[in-house]
Formats: structure tokens, sequence, C-alpha cells
């Protein structure tokens, strides 16, 4: 059996619900060696696959849809299943999800705008994790809610994030990206 690819676990633009998605930037690709969980996600551990486990990686433009909506994915294809089953098992993880809302809600802070990171909560999502984080700024206090969802085809292992504010990304549109991804 063929391992596949990286890209295997990713949406690209087909799969997005509706219209308007804007691509803001193009992703990444990498082969052996030009790419681990380093460059992927800060929030993985030492347990997460080393560089020399991880034949591929790969990542998905940031979808925007104008006025809050965003999905992104990155993925691995692991050298074993012994690896895959890791990258799994940590990218799936409530303390993982948690770790990756506070730093998407970090990257989303502007100290111009004298935005604070008030909280940030796990739950249940539909398909993984929900990670609500709240900001407050002179203009408010806003939720944003990150749905954060591990797919998994053989060694190829990824991450999918849906983000929304101020309501979470529509349970159906998640529901569709998830079932084309997983149809192919």
């Amino acid at each position: 059996m063929s391992p596949g690819g990286a890209t295997d676990v990713l949406p690209v633009e087909r799969d997005l619900p509706g219209t308007g998605w804007l691509a803001i930037d193009e992703g990444f690709g990498a082969g052996p060696g030009e790419g681990g969980p380093g460059e992927l996600i800060d929030c993985v551990g030492p347990d997460f696959p080393s560089d020399d486990e991880i034949l591929e990686s790969a990542g998905t433009p940031h979808y925007v849809r104008p006025p809050g909506r965003l999905l992104h994915g990155v993925a691995v294809l692991a050298g074993t299943d012994d690896a895959a089953d890791r990258a799994e098992a940590i990218l799936s993880g409530r303390a993982f999800a948690e770790c990756l809302g506070r730093s998407v809600a970090l990257d989303l802070s502007d100290p111009d705008l004298q935005a604070e990171l008030v909280e940030v909560d796990v739950a249940d999502g539909p398909f993984g994790a929900r990670v609500r984080f709240t900001g407050a700024s002179p203009a408010g206090v806003r939720p944003v809610f990150l749905d954060v969802v591990c797919l998994r085809r053989g060694r190829a292992v990824g991450l999918l994030w849906f983000a929304d504010t101020p309501e979470p990304f529509p349970a159906d549109d998640l529901a569709g990206v998830v079932a084309r991804i997983r149809a192919r």
C-alpha cells in the first residue's frame, strides 16, 4: 500500500463551503528533512514525531471569508505507523487544542488596539475540540471560536482549524469540509 501524501488530509479550494473565500498566502510543503513539527506547530511537545520520522509536511493557505471566518490546515506524512499514531494522539488531544487556541489568540492580539486576552475555554466540538477565546478592547468584548479537527488517512495526519466570530463556524459547513476530504 502506498503511504499517500500529507496533502491527502487537507482541504483544497473546492472543499470550501459557499463562495467568497480568499487564499491569503500560499501554504507550504516540504520533503524529508525539510519540514518537521517545529516548522508546523508550536504546541506538539517532545513526543511528536521527530524530523527524521516525517517524510513530508504540508499546509494550506489561510482561507478567509469576511467578515471573520478562517480555515487553515497543516499535515505530516509519518514514516511509520507508530509515528503516525503519536502524531494523531497529540493533535487530537485537549491539551494541544488549548495550546493552539492560546497561540492563535496571541497571534491575533494587537498592542496598538489595546486588546487583551480574557480567557480560553476548551470543550468538545463536532469533530474534535472547540476552543473559545475572548478578547477585550476599547471596542468591546468579542468571542472567537476555533474548531480543531484531526484527520488521518494511513500515515498522513492532518490538523484543521475552523475559526469564526462571534459565533462558531457553521456546523453543516464544517461537516461538509470534513466529509469532502474523507471522500477523496
